[in-house]
């Protein structure tokens, strides 16, 4: 199945793409993407415990499982005041 990966701020810099699309098995979880991600972009494995996480623009945990056409997106953990 397709999925849609997109990662923001400065995973941008660290992963080296706005926006990808990879082809995974069925049932997969957020948290093999997020390893997939990693493996390709050892820059983000540091930043694992903290990175959020969104699928179709809802925050979910690492244990979502994805459907086709599902568009992950990946940020960095934010501050304001």
């Amino acid at each position: 199945m397709r999925v849609k990966v997109k990662v923001f701020a400065s995973f941008r810099e660290i992963c080296g793409f706005t926006e990808k699309e990879l082809i995974v098995s069925e049932a997969i979880k957020v948290s093999e993407i997020v390893d997939v991600i990693i493996k390709s972009s050892s820059g983000l494995a540091d930043k694992k415990d903290t990175l959020l996480v969104a699928v179709n623009e809802e925050y979910c945990s690492l244990n979502t499982i994805l459907r086709e056409g599902d568009t992950v997106a990946l940020f960095p953990p934010v501050s304001g005041g």
